[in-house]
């Protein structure tokens, strides 16, 4: 039977954050966290749309109860505002039961963030930033008790693309690279998601934080609005995106799998700890760049973000 939202137990006294929660996936996240009782906070880039989108949640869900949802500004380009957007929710909350990191971008012609990142690697390195920042808060969390902390980080079967490529973590010239296709540089960037999961369960584990489970998710393929940037890189495909969309799923079905992830209880009773979830809800094995055995690539990863932080 496929696991369903009805499945997603009470969430009540728990605290749970959505990147880029204004619309598509990240929207239907929160909402459907705040059904189950959850106070969640919408991290979103522009606040105009995030406020709309609270309303038309408030409103989705005011015959059922009061649902929580607040805002704090956060963009994925900028390492700075990771930081902030952190140190916002540290001096509003006591406690972070739940961290989905959905934002991101697709397909996008190259181009630099303020940071000199590629904006594409940015799905990688903001969200680093953002869980890094969190990553006390979160063990605290944990040490409670009937905790049941879980970080989710939202990849895609994309990553395989990475493959055609040649990935290099190791310094900033290699994360920016420049590849033959958009695509290739949106599959490391996904890539860098899941490596980044490995790598914080890795050091969770050791550091004796034994009970946050972290996860990487392809939600599938799922009509939103990630597809403006394959429409940047090609504009001559716009006639065609009506069509292609009927071919993709709906986002209350893209996101059954990063709602599983973070909520569902067997996630524990599997130890799913570093999973790779396909829709809906079942684990894949991931290929050798993505197992990372000798934790060569995470941990390259890791190490230049933090000097990026710096």
């Amino acid at each position: 039977k496929q696991w369903e939202v009805s499945s997603i137990p009470d969430l009540s006294g728990r605290v749970a954050i959505v990147t880029g929660g204004n619309t598509g996936l990240g929207y239907i996240t929160v909402r459907e966290l705040a059904r189950k009782g959850a106070r969640v906070y919408m991290f979103s880039r522009t606040e105009t749309r995030a406020l709309a989108a609270i309303e038309k949640i408030k409103k989705e869900l005011d015959s059922e109860l009061n649902p929580e949802v607040e805002y704090i500004n956060f963009d994925l380009l900028s390492l700075k505002s990771a930081k902030k957007a952190a140190e916002e929710f540290i001096q509003r909350e006591k406690r972070l039961d739940i961290l989905v990191n959905n934002a991101g971008i697709m397909a996008t012609p190259y181009e630099l963030s303020p940071d000199g990142i590629e904006i594409q690697a940015c799905n990688g390195t903001g969200h680093f930033a953002l869980t890094v920042s969190l990553l006390s808060l979160l063990k605290e969390t944990a040490a409670m008790p009937d905790s049941h902390v879980r970080i989710v980080n939202v990849s895609s079967g994309g990553y395989l693309a990475a493959h055609l490529g040649t990935p290099d973590f190791s310094s900033l010239e290699g994360l920016n690279q420049k590849t033959w296709s958009t695509w290739v540089r949106y599959g490391m960037s996904k890539l860098m998601n899941i490596l980044f999961t490995n790598e914080l369960q890795k050091r969770l584990d050791e550091s004796g934080t034994a009970n946050i489970y972290c996860l990487s998710v392809h939600p599938g393929g799922v009509s939103t609005e990630l597809t403006r940037g394959p429409l940047r890189s090609w504009p001559f495909l716009a006639p065609l995106e009506r069509i292609a969309r009927m071919f993709l799923v709906t986002p209350e079905q893209g996101a059954l799998t990063q709602l599983y992830a973070a909520t569902s209880p067997e996630v524990e009773e599997k130890d799913l700890k570093a999973a790779l979830l396909f829709p809906v809800a079942q684990p894949k094995s991931k290929t050798f760049l993505a197992e990372d055995k000798d934790g060569k690539l995470g941990g390259d990863f890791w190490t230049l973000c933090e000097a990026l932080m710096r």
